[in-house]
């Protein structure tokens, strides 16, 4: 109840601004879009220590700015595929 309340009319706005930006996508492949930003910031942010064992320590799930060097060319090229015509969407 409270992720709908106060969460879902933030991420409405949001979905509306991808609209704008990338008005050939369907409003499915920018829900799904999201739905898969929203699994990979919550398991990026989270700190639970797999990828610092998964790595043998090369990466740590402290590291905030490691994530965002990588998270946000990552996902704008995965929005970018998916929502691109021709994406292959049924």
């Amino acid at each position: 109840e409270t992720m709908g309340r106060y969460f879902d009319p933030v991420i409405r706005v949001l979905i509306d601004l991808l609209r704008q930006c990338m008005p050939q996508a369907s409003d499915e492949n920018l829900f799904w879009c999201y739905h898969f930003l929203s699994g990979a910031l919550t398991l990026s942010f989270s700190e639970t220590g797999r990828i610092d064992r998964l790595s043998g320590g090369l990466c740590a799930s402290t590291d905030h700015e490691a994530i965002y060097r990588r998270m946000v060319p990552f996902i704008a090229a995965g929005f970018r595929r998916v929502c691109e015509p021709g994406s292959g969407e049924e």
